[in-house]
């Protein structure tokens, strides 16, 4: 019976010859992969051994040498993941793993030795040293070669321009977040060679990817000096993860599991019930967060790089009174989210949401450390307390949810990372309880650019109503009488349901969805220009509503989004802007913008401003601006408007013009 060696010599000899042969001619970095499953069938066919019976692993390096692939890496690719990060310690030594992991931390791309080339100074012989990894440093023959030469170390030079280099990167693991338990993870240090340490590999810190290769360990050396040991993964091969919600753990069974369930005529009742059942009520505000999970629709190529990239992320704002149930929906959905980050407005800074640049104790070089919403790129990021955040933290999320990336330029390093991200942000009124007499802006410490991100703002008031407060009182002191286990998803199957359905369904519009949409969105924009006080919606909130729909249909895993899909969206859009105290006509005032009254109550107060500086100067005496703002209370009063920061816009828009 052939080795494991020989038959791996002979799979590549039979189907990539040919393709090592012609990538060789083209003299730079490349590689040719080995598909695990046609290795695998080829081996168990040839011995009724499958790969790692045979080990195969350990032949690989050698079959560069027998092909002499030179710039040609040869590489195993699909390797089923066996190991898992959490899991690897001193046992593990010099074990081949392959495994998922998180890449949190990476070097720009460095050069070191791979073949040395000394030349002897007594007799000018080549002496040729290979360096197996950059940890290893330079190691000198102790004699010249030549047998008829005496020559020692010390008569040895490197000569720089016959020597071989290599690229090589170092890289710190993480595991993902839907791996970790608890909460907690480890972190691990990798070595990445040639190859996939070359300007062709497009690796990010934040991407999800597989990883296989040698964990060792190795002598841990801080400044040149030795301190202990630590665990080191030499990467064979690592290539990120095609489909972001790939999850090994979905078996068959579960699959169709998923599919049954999913042709249930209630199953979004079903998955609106299993969100936070322990909190009594808020039908529409749980239909909107399990419309979140589900996102619109993804590109199936990688959007982060296509020049029409389209945001398919829903995010979630939660406004409401404290006790009220708030952060248990929000613990509820961190649960059930298949990825997700969950963290407080209270501790946490700019950096720590998007990027931080830190100096590494590993590499002594600085370098960028991924935030919140990079960590949770293609997940759920739950904010907790979000109007604590500072107004520039705020401010920084306008870009990854928008634009579904985090762009930075500290200490001379510029990245762009991925963020498709979904946020999910609970907030309290400014004055603790939120008053529906009152514009929410009055109540809101949230920038008016970040707030017109949300695809939907829920406010969740403490209203006194006998009838709802004793059934409220019911859930409370006995949880079996609204928690009925028999109506609700297990928490696992639910994360599954999710994490299928979004990497398996892409609905697309029905043309009755789409006139439904596009009727809707003209006749509210005109509704609102035929009134004085409206403020029409804009293009976000109609590319809103269609991820809404999308979602909808992906909740009963359907390839078609319905016109019934669509007014649930609607409704589920309109019930959000009722509970700011916005109607349709109105709804523009999310994104700043003001009705016809409001424009020429701001115009006669920039003229009566302009005026009175033509008489007084600047600045203004504290009379006249008093004066002012008595004026402007009168103007706003018979145009039938809120006062509310018409004159600081006015006196900002003068001054800004000075």
């Amino acid at each position: 019976m052939a080795s494991g060696k020989a038959l791996l010599k002979k799979f590549i000899k039979d189907n990539l010859k040919e393709e090592i042969d012609k990538l060789k001619s083209q003299n730079r970095q490349c590689k040719v992969s080995i598909d695990y499953e046609d290795l695998n069938q080829f081996l168990i066919e040839q011995s009724g051994k499958d790969f790692w019976k045979h080990q195969i692993y350990e032949y690989i390096d050698q079959m560069e040498e027998i092909f002499n692939t030179g710039n040609v890496a040869l590489k195993f690719m699909n390797v089923p993941e066996r190991d898992n990060l959490h899991d690897l310690d001193a046992t593990c030594n010099n074990k081949w793993i392959s495994t998922k992991a998180m890449i949190k931390n990476m070097t720009d791309v460095r050069v070191d030795l791979k073949q040395a080339s000394y030349v002897c100074r007594e007799c000018g012989a080549q002496n040729i040293v290979n360096i197996a990894d950059p940890n290893q440093g330079e190691t000198i023959p102790a004699y010249c070669r030549n047998p008829d030469c005496a020559g020692t170390s010390k008569s040895m030079f490197l000569d720089k321009d016959t020597s071989i280099y290599r690229n090589y990167k170092l890289l710190k693991l993480e595991e993902p977040l839907e791996l970790r338990s608890g909460g907690s993870s480890r972190e691990f240090k990798a070595i990445v060679l040639d190859y996939l340490a070359s300007p062709f590999t497009n690796l990010k810190v934040g991407d999800v990817v597989n990883v296989c290769g040698t964990f060792k360990i190795e002598p841990r050396r801080v400044k040149g000096r030795s301190d202990g040991y630590e665990f080191i993964i030499h990467v064979h091969n690592i290539t990120q993860v095609d489909d972001v919600f790939e999850d090994s753990r979905i078996s068959e069974e579960d699959i169709n599991e998923i599919i049954n369930l999913s042709k249930e005529d209630d199953i979004f009742e079903l998955l609106c019930n299993s969100l936070a059942p322990e909190v009594y009520g808020y039908e529409y505000v749980k239909k909107g967060l399990i419309l979140q999970l589900f996102e619109g629709n993804r590109p199936v190529n990688d959007s982060f790089k296509s020049s029409m990239m389209d945001r398919w992320t829903i995010h979630v704002l939660l406004i409401g009174d404290p006790g009220i149930g708030k952060s248990q929906l929000i613990q509820s959905m961190k649960k059930r989210a298949p990825k997700n980050i969950t963290i407080s407005g209270t501790n946490t800074s700019q950096a720590g949401l998007t990027v931080s640049t830190v100096k590494d104790e590993l590499t002594g070089t600085w370098t960028m450390e991924a935030g919140a919403t990079v960590l949770a790129d293609t997940g759920v990021l739950c904010i907790d307390e979000y109007d604590k955040l500072s107004p520039s933290a705020q401010k920084s999320l306008n870009e990854p949810m928008e634009q579904s990336c985090v762009s930075s330029a500290k200490a001379g390093l510029v990245q762009v990372m991925s963020a498709r991200t979904s946020i999910l942000a609970g907030a309290n009124p400014k004055y603790s309880k939120f008053d529906p007499y009152k514009l929410y802006r009055e109540q809101l410490d949230i920038p008016e650019s970040n707030l017109s991100r949300f695809d939907l703002i829920f406010v969740l008031t403490d209203d006194v109503d006998e009838e709802k407060d004793s059934k409220l009182a019911d859930a409370l002191l006995n949880k079996d009488y609204i928690v009925d286990e028999s109506e609700i998803l297990d928490i696992d199957l639910f994360k599954k349901y999710i994490t299928w359905i979004k990497a398996n369904c892409f609905p697309v519009l029905s043309s009755e969805a789409k006139t439904l949409l596009r009727e809707f969105y003209v006749d509210t924009r005109k509704t609102a220009l035929e009134t004085s006080d409206g403020k029409p919606i804009t293009p976000r909130d109609l590319k809103a509503l269609e991820r809404l729909t999308i979602a909808r249909a992906k909740c009963e895993y359907r390839q078609e989004a319905t016109i019934t899909d669509a007014i649930e969206a609607i409704d589920i859009y309109k019930e959000a802007l009722s509970g700011l105290g916005l109607t349709l006509a109105t709804a523009g005032e999310l994104h700043g913008i003001h009705s016809e009254n409001e424009l020429s109550a701001i115009s006669e107060m920039e003229n009566m401003i302009r005026s009175n500086i033509a008489i007084e100067g600047v600045p203004l005496s504290a009379e006249s601006l008093r004066h002012l703002e008595m004026e402007c209370g009168v103007l706003c009063h018979e145009k039938g408007i809120n006062r509310e920061g018409i004159f600081d816009i006015a006196y900002s828009n003068v001054k800004n013009s000075l």
